[in-house]
């Protein structure tokens, strides 16, 4: 029970449905208006969010798109009584990933938020200070986007995911480009040189290290 849900909603009754429901699979933490989110947001971020719309200080449009320009990544599950086709497709826009209506089921809830989870595992994974997001194919050093190329995001990702071990030029070759690469040394050569300067402009230097006569090794 490792995840952590964020809550806003400033309905009791609701909040009382919702410690019942989650108290036993998640972490849970409950605000009744927007400003105690964000307070509590600024310090933790959490693994999903659940959001009303109408709330008390700021609606939940401005929450979400608050979210958004904060984070990207975080799964938004938008649980509210207008049900309408606008606030659906508003609700979308502004950046859910989700969207309920009240009074709602839930066993349906769960479902969406144990998937809303897993979609978030798989796609971003976080790697010592590197987030590796790839929904958008990009990698992320203390929150800050190295802008990488196609095929430099694709590079990292497998360096990044052998993180200690030492590979061998022969399988990032074969493994990035093919094997009718293997022997192009300066191609690898380039691209690497090309990481550690989008690196280095970062702040994150001597990530990858050169074993010689054999390949790289990256410490994140």
């Amino acid at each position: 029970m490792n995840e952590l849900l964020y809550i806003i909603e400033d309905d009791e009754g609701v909040q009382e449905v919702y410690e019942s429901a989650f108290e036993d699979l998640y972490r849970i933490k409950i605000f009744g208006n927007g400003k105690d989110f964000f307070d509590t947001f600024a310090n933790e971020k959490p693994d999903l969010i659940i959001v009303d719309i109408m709330l008390p200080d700021m609606d939940g449009y401005k929450i979400i798109s608050d979210i958004r320009k904060r984070d990207e990544r975080i799964p938004i599950i938008v649980v509210s009584a207008k049900t309408d086709e606008l606030s659906f497709v508003k609700g979308l826009n502004k950046g859910a990933d989700d969207y309920m209506a009240k009074p709602f089921s839930i066993m349906e809830l769960l479902a969406r938020v144990k998937a809303g989870l897993r979609r978030s595992n798989l796609l971003v994974k976080h790697q010592g200070d590197f987030i590796i997001d790839k929904n958008n194919f990009r990698i992320l050093y203390k929150n800050t986007d190295l802008m990488l190329t196609p095929k430099e995001f694709r590079l990292f990702s497998y360096m990044l995911s052998s993180n200690g071990r030492t590979i061998p030029r022969e399988e990032l070759f074969r493994e990035i480009w093919g094997d009718e690469f293997i022997g192009e040394t300066r191609t690898l050569d380039m691209h690497v040189a090309e990481l550690r300067g989008k690196l280095s402009a970062a702040g994150a230097n001597n990530v990858i290290q050169t074993v010689r006569g054999i390949g790289y090794k990256v410490e994140s």
